[in-house]
């Protein structure tokens, strides 16, 4: 399987460990049916430019601040005034 770039043996032989991979062996060899060779191949993920990812990161951040919001209970507007003095630091 490694001489056919499928990966290194640990790897592969790891995956088969775990289940992802059926195998069976074979005179003391390990044996994985042509049909089942498509299992080993993964897909490869290109990275995005970073300036994609951050703008991915802070729409993710800013729709988890809008869920958690939406999700306080009401706050009284004495309440408001308090926190924002302790926010404030007075």
């Amino acid at each position: 399987m490694q001489d056919a770039n499928y990966g290194h043996s640990i790897a592969i032989r790891k995956r088969i460990a775990d289940g992802e991979i059926p195998a069976v062996w074979v005179g003391g060899k390990l044996k994985i049916r042509e049909s089942d060779l498509h299992l080993l191949a993964v897909p490869v993920i290109i990275s995005r430019p970073d300036e994609q990812v951050e703008e991915q990161v802070e729409d993710d951040l800013d729709a988890l601040a809008a869920k958690l919001v939406a999700s306080w209970p009401e706050v009284p507007e004495e309440r408001k005034a308090d926190l924002g003095r302790l926010l404030a630091g007075s």
